[in-house]
């Protein structure tokens, strides 16, 4: 399986786990995002405002930021397979809930359920996946396993959107019960029972925890706060924006999959850069996140139609393509920097993300209230301060000690 760096290759065996692992990160970002697309249908549905809606992804990422370390640390007297099991366990029953859901309350308890292990599978595929290939292939693992993240933006929240335009959003998440399900039952016969002993991922087992550049781990988790803080101040309510910028709803469907598609081509081509060069592949990635959000910003200002269809789809193609690499970068950058501590570090970095997700998306909330032409350009200033801060402290690509 090794040959020169350029050429090692990846088996059979470890990439049909690669992707049960990734069918997990599919299932997770399906559900966490389900509200994006469907945010009028379901406050309809329950009687409530957009906004109110638009809450239950912030607090779905309040609960998962509080709870990522203490449930990370409690999976790791059990092995990655039963925890990660476990984990898509508690999903189930979050979707089941949200099926039977008639009230406000109801969702927000099945949100609850589900975030509460969020944090255990954010924090154990990457390390697990690493455990599966050489080295050199680190980057393109994670970037598999992040590709079912992508394809939760090409068919999961498109999908759920167009499905539930049909059929409705609660027989809808009845068909992301069964595909969770599927998963899990994947994942548990794709992954050997592994101890905690074997928790320490792709880097050498001989190397401490008291080793870890924790410093250098907080810096990369302080960018990534603000980061997808940048990214859900207006993702949590695209919906909106696009309809507001196209003047229409039927649109809100194909930006989504554009976005998704977009995310995928970042996904792929991400990983490879990674293994090449963690400094060019942050560097890139955030200009282009930044980028991104500013094209977002112009179909909001009165130009012709045309301009303002097309200025939707780029800032989508461009912003999903990033904001989709950003994920494998800061992974990446975390396992490499702790190296020693990989499960741990993770999930440290999982609850940054996770306290970015619910202050954008609780921002969000009365920015849209004022104007949702402010969504965009807000997001856009901090992921300019984002990029600043990338080139000048260098978060992934810092030094182990």
């Amino acid at each position: 399986m090794r040959g020169s760096t350029g050429h090692t290759r990846v088996n059979a065996t470890a990439t049909a786990k690669l992707i049960a692992l990734a069918g997990a990160t599919f299932v997770y970002v399906t559900f966490e995002v389900f509200p994006v697309g469907l945010i009028r249908d379901i406050a309809d549905g329950v009687d409530v405002s957009e906004g109110q809606v638009g809450l239950l992804v912030s607090g779905y990422a309040i609960v998962a930021a509080c709870a990522t370390i203490p449930t990370v640390a409690l999976a790791s007297r059990v092995s990655r397979r039963t925890a990660l099991v476990v984990a898509l366990v508690f999903l189930v029953t979050a979707e089941t809930l949200t099926v039977a859901s008639t009230s406000f309350a109801m969702l927000a308890v099945s949100r609850l359920i589900a975030a509460l292990t969020h944090g255990v599978v954010w924090s154990l595929v990457a390390p697990a996946a690493a455990t599966l290939v050489p080295r050199e292939r680190v980057g393109t693992a994670t970037a598999v396993v992040f590709g079912g993240a992508s394809l939760a933006l090409i068919l999961g929240s498109p999908g759920t959107t167009f499905i539930g335009g049909i059929i409705g959003w609660r027989a809808t998440a009845l068909l992301l019960t069964a595909a969770t399900i599927v998963v899990t039952v994947a994942v548990f016969y794709s992954l050997r029972s592994v101890g905690e002993g074997a928790a320490v991922p792709h880097g050498d087992a001989r190397t401490s925890r008291d080793e870890v550049n924790w410093r250098a781990v907080l810096v990369l988790c302080g960018i990534s706060i603000l980061l997808v803080t940048a990214h859900f101040i207006s993702y949590t309510y695209i919906a909106v924006i696009i309809t507001e910028a196209t003047g229409t709803a039927n649109l809100v469907v194909a930006v989504l999959t554009f976005f998704g598609l977009a995310g995928a081509v970042g996904t792929v081509v991400i990983g490879r850069v990674i293994d090449h060069g963690p400094r060019r592949a942050e560097v890139v990635t955030m200009s282009m996140f930044a980028a991104g959000l500013v094209i977002l910003a112009l179909p909001m200002l009165p130009l012709p139609t045309g301009l303002q269809y097309a200025g939707v789809f780029f800032a989508a193609a461009v912003w999903g393509l990033a904001f989709a690499a950003t994920g494998p970068v800061f992974q990446t950058g975390v396992m490499r920097i702790a190296e020693g501590d990989a499960d741990r570090a993770s999930s440290v970095y999982v609850t940054s993300v996770q306290v970015g997700i619910a202050t954008g998306s609780a921002l969000g909330a009365p920015i849209l209230a004022q104007s949702v032409t402010w969504l965009p350009q807000v997001s856009a200033v901090v992921a300019l301060v984002v990029l600043v801060l990338v080139i000048v402290r260098r978060p992934t690509s810092a030094s182990k000690q």
